[in-house]
């Protein structure tokens, strides 16, 4: 498993998995001291592959959450007049009107360092992202045991914080995603002759 997928699928798969385990305790389904119990490899590699797949699993509704809520979601079009506005000699060039994928492709060819520093940036946008569904349903736990819980000062304590942190991930996803789309943009800006590789009258905004 690599850093993308570590961030992307694994890091909101656990949360996912530990919500899904304190649910399930909660309704006396399992035992938490009988699964404590179980060896610490076993332990690890099961969560390890749970989490993985709970990642998967949650990817097309983390996508879904992220098109319903609509605030601060910056578009490809937005990187690209933020970057024009802060390089007006780039306004011109071809390579700004091109699909940022491909313009990903150009940096790997040209520098796979400075292509990983990008990858790195769409996987904490990822993370971030996918496990604002995670929060989202931590926080209907919470509401849930505010209202039939037998401690509801902590449960609402819980809810607002979940709330809260759910808000922070879905903004700073976003404005991470942004500037991942700004870094591409900046390297591509750098590479020798990238322009001649795109036809400007066909390029189109993406």
């Amino acid at each position: 498993m690599g850093i993308f997928d570590l961030f992307t699928y694994g890091i909101p798969g656990a949360l996912h998995l530990s919500l899904i385990i304190y649910v399930l305790a909660r309704l006396d389904i399992i035992d938490l001291a009988s699964l404590a119990s179980a060896p610490s490899a076993l332990q690890v590699v099961g969560a390890a592959v749970a989490s993985y797949l709970l990642g998967h699993l949650a990817y097309p509704l983390s996508a879904l959450l992220d098109k319903v809520a609509p605030r601060w979601n910056w578009s490809v079009d937005h990187a690209r007049l933020d970057f024009v506005a802060r390089v007006p000699e780039s306004r011109d060039r071809a390579f700004v009107h091109v699909d940022t994928s491909l313009l990903l492709a150009a940096v790997e060819l040209h520098d796979k360092e400075a292509a990983g520093e990008i990858t790195r940036l769409q996987g904490v946008a990822l993370m971030l992202r996918n496990s604002a569904l995670a929060l989202m349903f931590a926080c209907v736990v919470a509401v849930i045991e505010l209202a039939v819980g037998p401690d509801r000062g902590l449960a609402g304590i819980c809810a607002a914080l979940l709330l809260a942190n759910l808000t922070a991930a879905v903004r700073h996803g976003r404005r991470v995603r942004h500037w991942d789309r700004l870094k591409t943009l900046e390297i591509c800006f750098w590479i020798p002759d990238i322009d001649d590789k795109f036809d400007s009258s066909q390029a189109r905004s993406v």
